[in-house]
């Protein structure tokens, strides 16, 4: 079986790093090109050695769209700077997608909508099948708990992470706010001065960035009597990579259309 060619965008990065390593031992996909921004000190390097591998021959390139042309699944974890020529260029030439880059913004958002209404696309804020397993526990202690439990969410990241809250706390807010029919209005990002006693449908979300933590999630349920935590914890990137490579062998057999880790998954 011809395995699937993956052109890579980001490649320099932790992410990239960790899905190039990820495909030099996968027996379905394989790396085809790999991309970085324009006036990177990379281009030109042997992104094999680059993540820490052996030499594959394929070298960091800034030409996105030749990247796109040659390749059967585009997966994206660079900035969200070049989300629209990303877009632009997998659009012209009819290739899946698998977006895991994070901080896009509500704009952003519809051009992925809008893109996926021709090509297939996998767009998550975390590609981890552990993660996903947490979007889904805590949608069901929402569903269980109701209005009964205060909520609580804390996101802990390494210290070059540039955007906060994660895209993962961002989307178990949303989790949280579907299942339990509230609106942003009830949701407070840290807390400083003089409250009023805790509203009863409020929604915390606290951000840390220091060190080297990969990335760690919890989800606090709290009532006057027990404490539920719900957490998941990174060890090590390959596990987004993994999850990552998953979703470029489901999109390369789908239609045109919006998914997200539950279709990967299966959940």
């Amino acid at each position: 079986m011809r395995k699937i060619n993956i052109a890579l965008i980001g490649a320099t990065g932790r992410m990239g790093k960790a899905v190039t390593s990820v495909l030099s031992h996968s027996h379905t996909a394989q790396l085809k090109s790999t991309v970085d921004k324009e006036g990177s000190v990379y281009l030109g390097m042997d992104s094999g050695l680059h993540s820490g591998g052996e030499s594959n021959k394929i070298i960091f390139s800034d030409d996105i769209d030749s990247a796109v042309s040659d390749s059967d699944v585009v997966i994206d974890f660079s900035s969200n700077q070049n989300l629209t020529n990303i877009l632009t260029s997998a659009l012209k030439h009819k290739k899946p997608l698998v977006i895991g880059t994070t901080g896009l913004n509500e704009n952003q958002k519809l051009e992925i909508n809008f893109a996926s209404n021709s090509i297939p696309i996998v767009f998550s804020p975390n590609m981890a099948v552990g993660v996903n397993l947490l979007f889904k526990l805590v949608e069901i202690a929402a569903n269980v708990l109701k209005d009964e439990f205060d909520i609580e969410i804390v996101d802990i990241h390494h210290r070059h992470k540039k955007d906060a809250p994660s895209g993962t706390a961002q989307k178990l807010k949303e989790l949280l706010l579907t299942t339990l029919k509230r609106s942003e209005s009830d949701v407070v990002y840290g807390r400083e001065g003089i409250y009023e006693e805790r509203d009863k449908k409020q929604i915390g979300i606290h951000t840390l960035r220091a060190g080297e933590v990969i990335g760690e999630h919890s989800v606090f349920f709290f009532s006057p009597n027990e404490v539920i935590e719900i957490k998941h914890r990174a060890e090590d990137r390959k596990t987004f990579a993994v999850g990552a490579v998953k979703a470029a062998e489901f999109i390369s057999r789908k239609e045109k259309g919006l998914y997200d880790m539950y279709d990967v998954l299966g959940f």
